[in-house]
């Protein structure tokens, strides 16, 4: 296995989204230190800006170092190198993954905390979990999707879809049973429910992680 080529290739995308990556983490800490404000409107600016920050970051790393790599007509020369389908997937899985959940755990984890920290907030864990997890099974879902199709038509359709489901997802919440109710608990309640969406989330990440391996052997031609 060329684990040089491989390495290349991953810091060479680690590159080419760094503004990316700068820019949403440091958009993400701003709007966590808004939480340590505890006043209602900087709370509610600080959650949803880190939300978006979180969901900007899974858009934009695979369209930055996937699609535009095929639309401006690069993929030709990086499959023209020593290395296998596999070996170029898994480059760009790494890459991509690695770049996206530094700022992914750092934004998710530091909203998780400061709500785990304030004084009879447990109650809120769950949903900032599921809220959080959201955004990372979108980023694999356009991971494989961008890395499968190479395609920014299809690419910029399952973004436009994820992005519509996200407004969805506040109603799906609400009406999960007993979600509504544990959200004032001064602990945290990881009923069966919220177990099975966390689940779910991890789940489809997994999958289609496996779905890009599986179709990625059986293409013939990357050009």
């Amino acid at each position: 296995m060329s684990h040089s080529i491989v390495l290349h290739m991953v810091r060479k995308d680690w590159y080419l989204c760094r503004a990316t990556l700068i820019l949403t983490a440091a958009a993400g800490a701003l709007c966590v230190g808004l939480l340590y404000l505890h006043r209602d409107g900087s709370s509610f600016v600080g959650l949803t800006g880190a939300l978006i920050a979180a969901i900007m970051v899974s858009v934009l790393t695979p369209i930055q170092t996937i699609v535009n790599e095929r639309k401006h007509q690069n993929l030709a020369f990086v499959m023209s190198l020593p290395i296998s389908t596999t070996e170029y997937t898994a480059a760009k899985v790494l890459a991509n993954a690695s770049a996206f959940l530094v700022v992914w755990l750092a934004i998710a984890g530091g909203v998780v905390i400061t709500i785990a920290r304030a004084p009879g907030a447990g109650g809120l864990i769950p949903v900032a979990v599921i809220t959080a997890l959201t955004p990372f099974a979108v980023f694999f879902l356009l991971l494989s999707v961008a890395i499968v199709t190479e395609s920014e038509l299809i690419t910029l359709v399952t973004m436009g879809a994820c992005n519509i489901l996200y407004s969805f997802g506040w109603f799906v919440l609400a009406r999960v049973p007993g979600l509504s109710e544990h959200l004032k608990s001064p602990v945290a309640v990881w009923s069966r429910p919220v177990l099975l969406i966390i689940g779910a989330q991890l789940a489809v990440a997994a999958v289609c992680l496996g779905l890009t391996f599986f179709f990625q052997s059986r293409k013939t031609n990357f050009v």
